[in-house]
């Protein structure tokens, strides 16, 4: 059309374990729910309706999923990411729990599409970095990316009525009460091996996870 958008490139991506066995499929027993529900039938990142929103309910306490206990590998960097879309709610907090006093986490504002707070809190975790992506149609892709000595962790989304003012995904920094309506949009969390985010791999079940190969040319 006569546009100059550039030059084409290939992204070449190493190989990667995607450790969420249900990475779409929020209503699944794959992940817990505390104070809070999922409602399917949303438009996802990839044009189709298999997202989902994260809602909370009426109670003071934690609104949020997370992903049933999973293993992973000590002294190295451990990414989770997850796309997410502001509804009635804008902040959300992704992260990693050990138990109630070790953990690390990001929080996030989706409607200015900023990282407003990240740390990591006990001494299990340690923090690395964390990042927003925009995407389109106001969907973004969030990450979070820590090294840990513990091997047993809860990957999780905690929905937020207002910024941290502390390290925390698992105590009062993060207790409200809800409205029974409000939420954010979710789809397509991943949890791997390394330094930062590849994109994204989809798992429908599959326990031992999914493997993408190393891409050349």
């Amino acid at each position: 059309d006569g546009v100059v958008n550039g030059c084409p490139s290939h992204l070449l991506e190493p190989s990667r374990l995607q450790k969420i066995q249900y990475s779409e499929d929020f209503s699944n027993a794959y992940w817990v729910r505390n104070n809070s529900s999922v409602v399917s039938g949303f438009i996802s990142p990839n044009g189709t309706n298999n997202s989902y929103k994260l809602v909370e309910d009426v109670s003071n306490g934690f609104h949020r999923t997370y992903a049933i206990p999973m293993s992973v590998s000590t002294s190295t960097n451990v990414c989770f990411s997850v796309f997410v879309k502001k509804g009635e709610r804008k902040y959300i907090a992704i992260g990693a729990i050990h138990n109630s006093t070790n953990g690390a986490v990001a929080q996030f504002d989706l409607e200015d599409g900023l990282l407003v707070y990240s740390g990591a809190m006990g001494s299990i975790y340690t923090y690395v970095d964390s990042d927003i992506v925009a995407l389109k149609d106001d969907w973004y892709r969030v990450s979070i990316i820590l090294q840990t000595n513990g091997t047993v962790v809860n990957f999780s989304l905690a929905l937020s009525d207002d910024i941290f003012t502390q390290p925390s995904i698992d105590n009062s920094a993060n207790l409200y009460t809800g409205d029974g309506t409000s939420g954010v949009y979710i789809f397509g969390a991943q949890v791997e091996q390394g330094s930062y985010p590849t994109s994204y791999i989809p798992n429908y079940g599959t326990s031992a996870g999914i493997t993408r190969s190393a891409e050349t040319a």
